[in-house]
């Protein structure tokens, strides 16, 4: 269903272990690491066995189709131990948390959750239920699922005013975003400025209003910035150096960070290159590569979606990463993402823009398309 009639790109690969992404959210409550692996019994949400198809050479191996494309996967026995069986990609449209990650590259997401307007979606792929054996850490996990939801509050919503780069313009609008390009007098306590290369000359003017809008409860996004252009038209003279970046590892964000939802995965960039790394002048985490600064009202973002190439296979799964980043930073700080969700869940697929379940809808919450060489189980056997 997930993948069929929402266009989720589902991975059906059975996880015994895995991670709390945020863990001091309340639907994790009581369950630490030791708890979310090998659960009892035997997980029955899946078939023990794949399905293969046979198909003409090269393709010598068993074959299956994921996500709607044809690809290798070697041979599946059994279930024991799931916690997870079929795993949800973390999007990079939609104001999606993930909750819990597991799997390739923590890529995927058994646990997340979405907002639009004044409610609230849990999407759960934990094997809670279906089980041969019941678990205590599963039936807790439900338990703490429902009462979250039973006593969801709304957070303030804020729009979106973007100056910079044209490329960083079309790839928000891409990811669902309603954007406005900034003017003069265009800042109000509602609203989230996102700064990319070549936006500081437009803003230098408005140096003074800036910090009197950040001191009145604003947010600002500056992403890849050096610091000669951050400096231009921040109130906060933040230090940065020019070093390369491959990875970095930082604690987990709480749920109150502006980076909430974030991992070290989520910044691990496949094509070493030089960054303009944060030194100094604001809070840091791991080497740089994100920051915060005046008490989260500032957010740097040093690795930029739109720099990643989608042509090549390394680059593209950074591209994927760091689009699912901006977009989850955005949403925690009040800017909603635009998608088809709700519509799906009453419509059939068919009915949505003449397609048929034989042609799922991949691309609904995602900004790339989905290649063979993209599965990275395709030569794994669990």
């Amino acid at each position: 269903m997930c993948e069929q009639r929402f266009g989720f790109r589902v991975q059906e690969y059975g996880l015994r272990e895995v991670f709390r992404r945020i863990p001091d959210h309340p639907a994790l409550a009581g369950l630490d690491e030791d708890l979310l692996k090998n659960w009892r019994g035997e997980a029955t949400n899946t078939a023990p066995r794949l399905t293969y198809e046979e198909r003409p050479y090269p393709l010598i191996f068993p074959t299956i189709v994921n996500a709607g494309v044809v690809v290798t996967r070697p041979w599946r026995c059994g279930n024991r131990g799931n916690v997870a069986s079929a795993l949800i990609e973390k999007p990079a449209c939609g104001d999606f948390m993930s909750l819990v990650d597991g799997g390739y590259s923590l890529q995927y997401s058994p646990l997340m959750e979405y907002r639009e307007g004044k409610g609230v979606v849990l999407f759960c792929q934990m094997d809670v239920t279906g089980r041969t054996e019941r678990d205590p850490a599963a039936d807790r996990l439900a338990r703490n699922i429902l009462a979250y939801v039973h006593a969801f509050k709304p957070t303030a919503r804020r729009s979106l005013v973007y100056a910079g780069d044209p490329a960083g313009l079309k790839h928000l609008q891409s990811a669902g975003f309603a954007v406005e390009p900034y003017v003069k007098g265009a800042l109000t306590g509602d609203r989230v400025l996102v700064v990319s290369s070549g936006g500081g000359a437009a803003l230098a003017p408005d140096k003074a209003a800036i910090a009197a809008w950040l001191g009145q409860d604003g947010r600002m996004i500056a992403l890849g910035l050096d610091a000669d252009e951050a400096n231009t038209f921040m109130p906060i003279a933040v230090s940065m150096k020019s070093s390369e970046h491959i990875g970095s590892f930082f604690d987990h964000p709480p749920w109150n960070s502006p980076f909430a939802g974030i991992g070290p995965a989520d910044v691990h960039n496949r094509e070493p290159r030089n960054f303009s790394l944060i030194t100094g002048k604001a809070n840091i985490l791991g080497d740089g590569v994100l920051g915060f600064a005046d008490n989260g009202r500032v957010i740097f973002c040093q690795m930029v979606p739109w720099q990643f190439s989608t042509k090549q296979q390394n680059t593209r799964r950074t591209f994927r990463r760091t689009s699912a980043l901006l977009t989850r930073v955005l949403g925690n700080l009040g800017v909603q993402s635009q998608t088809s969700l709700l519509e799906r869940f009453s419509k059939p697929v068919t009915s949505i823009a003449g397609q048929s379940p034989e042609k799922p809808r991949m691309n609904a919450f995602y900004l790339d398309t989905l290649e063979e060489w993209d599965d990275p189980y395709r030569f794994f056997g669990w």
